[in-house]
């Protein structure tokens, strides 16, 4: 009775560890410990003082994807005698919160974790976020948000594109969950919360699943401009962001067939030291890939064996894919795999 007992807790384990058909994968990330000055503060972080910065480039991005920036324009505005306008710079002691840079889980952060604050008066101050989606549907986007004091900027009013900003669509109900003091709203996220005020860090999670248009689609982006009091009458205080992460799923084509579907075994799952790759129909030679979650090659094995036991002892814990390609016929075949 006990080992039958045992038994069915490890297949109930499985059950829980093993990936998910339609799994989210990490497409887009930024989270900015590379920006400048390295430092923290006193820097303009994208690289010079003009109206429209340059860009902050995606510093993880899915295999085969372009990789995403941002852009933060500003106006012309000076609203205090001597003092410059708003710049995005960095800060250090960035959020554990959505940290895919440290074992690719939100539970740590990585050495030299630093944010990007974009520092009063920053009124009508924009950031771009362009998020290129091809080859994935079901995009969400992620961040977390902090403030410096109550003098941080008061708002973010969202709105996003599909069409690389020729037209500007607003957020809906079934996107966000953003509320003013328990009211909704739908596209006006309280920057100054009673946890971001705090210095402390807020997830915040936005959700375009309910938009097809957003789906693999090399002209998705993400505006967000600064608004509120605090915007324009505070010369000090700055709005602060880390871990600007896109998620989504693998929009199913000829290359991401699945390695079991095509007659190939890959066991066991979740993975321990090895994981085993096994033919059960073609013979010729093949190139055995993994890669992590963020599309990164992580090893890489040619071999015309029917069964192949490649070592995975050496990787973190986390979601991997194992493709396999058949040099013959140039064929891709894929299979999720669990550490």
């Amino acid at each position: 009775m006990k080992t039958k007992i045992n038994y069915l807790i490890v297949l109930f384990v499985l059950a829980i560890a093993a990936p998910k058909a339609n799994a989210q994968t990490l497409i887009q990330y930024w989270d900015f410990n590379g920006t400048l000055p390295a430092a923290g503060g006193g820097g303009d972080s994208l690289g010079n003082s003009n109206a429209t910065y340059g860009a902050l480039t995606a510093n993880q991005v899915a295999k085969g994807l372009t990789a995403g920036h941002i852009i933060y324009s500003r106006p012309t505005k000076h609203y205090n005698s001597g003092t410059r306008d708003s710049i995005l710079d960095n800060g250090s002691g960035g959020a554990g919160v959505y940290d895919f840079s440290n074992s690719n889980d939100t539970g740590g952060t990585a050495a030299g974790n630093l944010f990007v604050r974009a520092r009063n008066p920053a009124d009508s101050c924009v950031m771009y976020v362009y998020i290129p989606t091809t080859g994935y549907k079901n995009i969400q986007f992620e961040f977390a948000l902090s403030a410096s004091s109550t003098k941080g900027a008061n708002y973010g009013i969202f709105s996003y594109s599909t069409n690389n900003g020729t037209s500007w669509n607003n957020l809906t109900k079934a996107m966000d969950t953003f509320n003013i003091s328990g009211v909704y709203r739908p596209d006006t996220l309280q920057l100054l919360n009673p946890i971001s005020s705090a210095s402390a860090w807020y997830p915040v999670h936005i959700n375009f699943s309910s938009d097809p248009t957003v789906n693999s689609n090399a002209n998705v982006i993400v505006r967000m401009m600064l608004a509120g009091p605090n915007t324009h009458q505070q010369a000090s205080g700055n709005a602060r962001f880390d871990n600007f992460a896109v998620l989504g799923t693998i929009v199913a084509g000829v290359n991401e067939i699945s390695a079991e579907a095509a007659g190939y075994s890959v066991y066991p799952n979740p993975v321990g030291d090895f994981v085993n790759v096994v033919s059960s129909q073609y013979t010729g030679a093949k190139v055995i890939t993994l890669y992590n979650v963020v599309g990164q090659e992580v090893s890489q094995t040619q071999t015309s064996d029917l069964q192949t036991a490649i070592s995975t002892s050496s990787l973190n814990s986390g979601m991997y894919f194992v493709e396999i390609q058949e040099v013959a016929t140039g064929n891709k075949y894929t299979q999720k795999i669990v550490k």
